[in-house]
């Protein structure tokens, strides 16, 4: 019997290992710079935390023998730098909210979370797009690092069709602009929110009384916090017609270049201490 190595035989490790192996591997990693905010800052001193967990997210999934790993966590750390020294006067980062509890002179202590990440690939949407649900909690605490309230926002993302490839690039592409998405809602609408009333006025942020569960007070609060939290409606990536399945979140594409805040739907506030939507 002769026995010749692989070298000989015409067969390159890579794609033996892959045989082997049985499942292919995508690394969706979005990665991009958004377009200066046409927003006020507010003239406030804030803290923001993103933990070294938050700051290595990774996503990880398998489909039809494929394996996905949505490295999310470095471009999230990176879109928060942005965002927020962009919506406040002064914004300083931390890892811990314990550490951020000792700077002096803040008037409140953001913790932006990533939550949960969907996607939806081209052979998902009939080779139409590619879709990217990223869904967010940001929490804020008071100087004093006592929790105050809890946002959540999604943003929505959508990309094009890979001609050639996995299809990693074109979901790196709508989970950017997804990610795109959540920083205009919150950009947009933070502001408008009752916890940022204080901040407007260069105030600290402190802890409110909760009502009593039934009471008029924790009902009035109950719709005050609700805000629905709708996907940007804007022409789609593809040029076909073909609905995503019923299963696949809503998508549209990155926000427009210049990233101006009326096109952005709500935020959603949900929190048992305030939560709420964007």
């Amino acid at each position: 019997m002769n026995v010749r190595p692989l070298s000989q035989l015409g067969i390159p490790f890579a794609a033996l290992s892959l045989l082997l192996g049985g499942c292919a591997a995508v690394a969706v990693r979005p990665e991009g710079e958004l377009p200066k905010p046409l927003v006020v800052p507010t003239p406030a001193k804030v803290a923001v935390v993103v933990t070294t967990e938050a700051g290595n997210y990774t996503h990880k999934e398998s489909r039809a023998s494929v394996n996905y790993e949505a490295q999310l966590g470095p471009s999230h750390k990176h879109i928060m730098e942005q965002i927020f020294k962009s919506a406040f006067a002064d914004a300083k980062f931390f890892d811990t909210v314990d550490a951020a509890r000792l700077e002096p002179g803040i008037l409140a202590i953001f913790e932006p979370r990533i939550e949960q990440f969907s996607f939806a690939n081209s052979r998902e949407t009939g080779g139409v797009y590619t879709a990217v649900t990223i869904r967010y909690q940001i929490l804020i605490f008071a100087p004093n690092g006592e929790l105050i309230e809890t946002l959540t926002l999604t943003g929505y993302g959508s990309g094009p069709a890979p001609k050639i490839g996995n299809g990693e690039e074109e979901l790196g592409i709508a989970a950017f602009a997804a990610m795109r998405d959540a920083a205009a809602k919150f950009l947009t609408q933070f502001p408008g929110l009752d916890v940022a009333k204080p901040l407007l006025v260069s105030q600290a942020l402190t802890p409110k009384e909760t009502p009593l569960p039934g009471s008029a007070e924790a009902v009035a609060a109950a719709a005050d916090l609700t805000i629905e939290a709708v996907p940007i409606n804007e022409t789609p990536v593809a040029a076909t017609q073909s609905p995503a399945p019923a299963s696949t979140p809503p998508a549209s594409p990155p926000p427009p270049s210049n990233f101006r805040p009326s096109s952005a739907p709500p935020i959603q506030v949900t929190s048992q201490i305030p939560v709420t939507s964007l």
